[in-house]
């Protein structure tokens, strides 16, 4: 059940969640073999029907929202300010070319799901150097609407499955080897001790350096840890702030519309009755 007294904000979340549902798919459907132009990806995105859940918030949106504040229609210096145009498909997640290119894409650009490559493309265009023809569409010859092909680069996006994560395995150190046969035997002796102790500080160096990369990782784990904890409830105080701001809206809009409030109670406690009947049937 969608709740009228909601932000804007959410709205727009919805939209960009199912945007990008749907420009996944399209995606993986279309553009494995064949890149698409961005006109061509929103016209194929724009074709998908959005999903029921989505239609209906949309829709009690638009019957509820009472918290609009009009817009001025002159600025500060006394001129009427234009407004700005509305998306071509409010009603859609993917509403405009614009939020398909600045908010759906860079996100599936940054999943590494798709590619966005240059390729030459024939494309048609009309011939303006040649004068334009006279009389009525009807008189004019079927060559004078045909345009000429030409070989353009343009940018397409592509399909591309993304790369999986190998974890290369270290690289062993190779053994130290002395060749002490050309010595005489108490130099041999001397250089052979020498050799040894030279290899036990260097292991002593190795396993006090890997002593102090477990510290370094244990410390980081535990700020890690301490870090999650505060992230979880600041995020937690914050859900509790927007609760209480959703219930100050929701009781807002009570007060403003106290017959659409009834009607809308009415409803919720219906649907509850309905549940409760169900899970007793199924008992």
């Amino acid at each position: 059940m969608s709740f009228p007294w909601l932000a804007q904000a959410g709205h727009n979340k919805a939209a960009l969640s199912e945007g990008l549902k749907i420009v996944r798919k399209v995606i993986a459907r279309d553009a494995k073999k064949i890149g698409l132009s961005t006109t061509e990806l929103y016209k194929l995105s724009i074709r998908e029907p959005p999903p029921p859940s989505y239609s209906r918030s949309i829709a009690s949106r638009e019957e509820h929202d009472d918290d609009t504040v009009p817009e001025s229609k002159y600025g500060k210096a006394g001129r009427r300010r234009t407004p700005p145009p509305t998306p071509p498909h409010p009603r859609h997640p993917i509403r405009s070319i614009s939020f398909l290119k600045h908010s759906i894409l860079p996100i599936i650009k940054g999943e590494q799901c798709v590619r966005h490559i240059r390729e030459t493309r024939l494309v048609t265009r009309v011939d303006k150097s040649r004068p334009a023809p006279r009389g009525s569409k009807q008189q004019q010859p079927v060559s004078a609407a045909r345009g000429v092909p030409i070989e353009t680069m343009v940018w397409l996006w592509r399909s591309a499955n993304p790369p999986k994560r190998v974890e290369k395995p270290p690289v062993p150190r190779p053994p130290i080897v002395y060749d002490f046969s050309h010595m005489k035997a108490s130099k041999r002796k001397a250089h052979r001790a020498r050799d040894e102790l030279a290899a036990k500080r260097a292991e002593l160096q190795e396993r006090r350096e890997k002593l102090k990369a477990d510290a370094r990782h244990k410390v980081e784990l535990e700020r890690r840890a301490i870090r999650r904890t505060e992230g979880r409830a600041r995020h937690q105080e914050e859900e509790r702030a927007a609760l209480l701001v959703k219930e100050e809206r929701r009781k807002r809009w009570e007060q403003k519309n106290p017959l659409l409030a009834k009607a809308f109670a009415d409803e919720r406690e219906a649907e509850e009755q309905k549940l409760k009947k169900l899970r007793a049937s199924l008992k």
